[in-house]
């Protein structure tokens, strides 16, 4: 923890660009270097993988895992806490920034060397599974959540129907938004390419207008089936506190500008570089 350096910024902790790791993984013939601060977050962590064969047969179903409607393989995770300057009764949390690095596949039908495609398919991922006609059950990562949502606003508006007090059509719309707004998941804005360390990368975020909290998304293709998404997930425990969030975007800049990711095979042109 940095206990004294940012005080006089309006907040203590946060990454350390003094103290630095540089962590390397294999994905196949692709090396991804990363060079990060440490965490100032205790945490114990079982051995990282450092060989990614994710073309192997079942290898990408045998090691992935599930979050909202994420299905992703872990490559690191690292995270930086944010603090009060001064010690308080509630610990004085004003957030968190965590760092999240997955392998993801794209679904047949859709090539993720097209990056416009890419681009489509990570939004339509979202939509699609919080509005899916399929509601899961508790736990099962917000599937249909958007449709439960409005099933139960249709019987709502059948139950004031029978009272004499039916919705307008203009009514009813605008209450299904408003409830989707505060418990569900509106639509996200598009995603966008943006030029990264001579590569194109697809950019999205994560964000609804009833927190504060967002989850920056990069995206960049290693094969038709399979992308590399590196995550930003701002937690923002205490929104008016905003130093500490101009800090975690400037840290969130200094990491990807030192992202490294380099072809090892010369038998393949996947990572197309910018035009």
């Amino acid at each position: 923890m940095q206990p004294l350096k940012n005080w006089w910024q309006g907040f203590a902790g946060g990454p350390d660009f003094n103290r630095q790791q540089k962590l390397s993984f294999l994905l196949e013939e692709y090396s991804v270097q990363l060079t990060l601060p440490y965490s100032n977050i205790a945490s114990a962590e079982p051995p990282k993988q450092v060989n990614y064969p994710f073309r192997s047969h079942s290898w990408f179903e045998q090691h992935q895992q599930q979050k909202d409607q994420h299905k992703y393989v872990p490559i690191h995770t690292e995270g930086w806490c944010y603090l009060a300057p001064l010690l308080r009764f509630d610990g004085g949390e004003y957030g968190w920034l965590w760092l999240n690095v997955w392998l993801k596949t794209v679904p047949e039908g859709v090539d993720a060397l097209d990056r416009q495609a890419l681009a489509k398919h990570v939004i339509n991922e979202h939509d699609q599974h919080y509005n899916s006609a399929a509601i899961g059950a508790e736990g099962e990562y917000g599937l249909g959540r958007n449709t439960e949502i409005e099933s139960e606003l249709k019987e709502y508006a059948e139950l004031r129907a029978s009272r004499g007090s039916p919705f307008t059509e203009e009514r009813y719309r605008d209450e299904l938004q408003g409830r989707i707004n505060n418990y569900g998941f509106p639509p996200l804005q598009p995603a966008k390419l943006i030029n990264l360390q001579g590569f194109e990368w697809v950019f999205y975020q994560e964000k609804y207008d009833r927190h504060p909290t967002r989850t920056d998304f990069y995206c960049l293709p290693l094969s038709c089936t399979f992308y590399l998404v590196i995550g930003f997930k701002h937690r923002v425990d205490n929104a008016s506190e905003k130093s500490w969030q101009k800090d975690a975007e400037n840290v969130q800049r200094k990491i990807m500008e030192q992202v490294n990711v380099s072809v090892m095979s010369e038998s393949t042109a996947l990572l197309s570089s910018l035009p």
